[in-house]
């Protein structure tokens, strides 16, 4: 992710011309408005209203259609894909504008008085000082407009400076007006790119900051998977899918403490594969993995309630931890389990016990108290698996 430190100057054109639209539309056309009313007001004495009226309606038009423009351009963008030919639109357009104010101003020296001539010269420059505030975002579009406007006029009041007392001084007061002015745009001109620019930068840096953010925010959910997807491998026991013996530790020691706070049983059966050996030896290690398998999905039935565990111990031990379960309760789902497996009927000719695999379960129950720790009770409970193999196999033996 690389920070784009400054605006491409593409970028900026563009900006400068979306801004001059948006806010110089509705701007343009109330300022000239305004010029026309006070326009008719100031002439319909002196001349035929047919043709202020003409006058009017024809510039009505021309505002109009420079409206239509910016609208369109903003409508459909252009401005992004063909923001050479809008432009030079916009220059056209304020160029007939300012033109029109010039003629009209020339035109009407011919026919009004002296003072109602300054008068609405004083309209012309109020109107150019007022569209300086949102036509200068762009500075040839505020210029093409100052210079047919009052340029013009200018011109004229000193090539005709000898019809009127003060056309001399008008017509130089006008042109000093006009530098001042371009100065004047030229550093507004300057301070609106900078703002726009520095904008830009603000919100590039907004949008590659929340970049980041959300980068980082999903970096983070990709790290805490991939840690418990690590833990899940570190208490998982690859071939069966079952807890391993991590998993059981830490188990048995949280349910030890719940049972010590509220006085609750808890129940351990370790159990065995009987002459699991033999069977490997006589079948295979891949067909004694599938006897894993199996047994594990056997006791995943053999226990249902919320909380039991059920892990494979190491080799061909299981171990199931049943949370509040009493002697009666665990002896019960022994013999279930114990049910299950024969139900499977999974050949093992060369066992001394049965004809199919069989297994030896040793069950201890215990009320926690004191400081009773994991070890102890898994000690109990081999034990007692211990007798269950001396007494025979294929048996379950509860620890005293």
């Amino acid at each position: 992710m690389i920070y784009q430190r400054h605006i491409p100057r593409e970028e900026l054109f563009a900006a400068q011309l979306e801004m001059l639209m948006q806010n110089g539309q509705l701007a343009t056309v109330a300022a000239h408005l305004i010029g026309v009313a006070a326009t008719i007001a100031i002439f319909w004495p002196f001349l035929e209203m047919t043709t202020i009226l003409l006058w009017a309606a024809a510039f009505l038009i021309l505002l109009l259609l420079r409206s239509l423009q910016m609208s369109n351009a903003l409508v459909n963008r252009s401005y992004l894909t063909h923001a050479r030919k809008v432009y030079f639109k916009l220059l056209l357009g304020a160029a007939a504008t300012g033109g029109v104010w010039s003629a009209v101003y020339i035109f009407a020296a011919h026919y009004v008085p002296i003072t109602m001539q300054y008068t609405f010269l004083l309209l012309i420059l109020m109107i150019t000082a007022i569209s300086l505030g949102f036509s200068v975002i762009i500075r040839e579009y505020f210029i093409a407009y100052l210079f047919c406007a009052i340029w013009p006029i200018a011109w004229w009041s000193l090539a005709h400076y000898w019809e009127q007392p003060y056309n001399l001084v008008i017509g130089l007061s006008l042109l000093a007006f006009c530098g001042v002015l371009v100065v004047v745009s030229n550093r507004v001109y300057h301070s609106f790119r900078n703002m726009i620019s520095l904008t830009w930068e603000r919100e590039t840096m907004a949008q590659e900051l929340g970049d980041l953010t959300n980068s980082l925010r999903d970096r983070n959910r990709q790290l805490r998977d991939a840690r418990r997807q690590l833990t899940d491998l570190a208490n998982v026991d690859e071939l069966t899918g079952l807890g391993n013996r991590r998993l059981v530790n830490n188990a048995l020691k949280d349910e030890i403490n719940r049972a010590r706070r509220s006085g609750a049983n808890l129940s351990v059966i370790l159990l065995d594969v009987d002459y699991f050996k033999h069977y490997n030896d006589t079948y295979g290690h891949p067909a004694g993995d599938r006897v894993l398998q199996r047994l594990a999905d056997v006791m995943q039935k053999a226990t249902a309630r919320a909380g039991e565990v059920v892990a494979r111990y190491g080799g061909e031990e299981f171990i199931l931890v049943l949370p509040g379960a009493s002697q009666d309760a665990a002896l019960r789902t022994a013999n279930r389990l114990k049910e299950l497996v024969e139900e499977e009927q999974i050949q093992h000719e060369t066992s001394s016990v049965a004809p199919v695999i069989t297994v030896s379960q040793g069950v201890v129950s215990v009320q926690p108290d004191g400081d009773l720790l994991p070890s102890e009770v898994i000690s109990r409970a081999d034990k007692a698996l211990y007798e269950a193999k001396q007494a025979g196999r294929n048996r379950i033996m509860v620890a005293r």
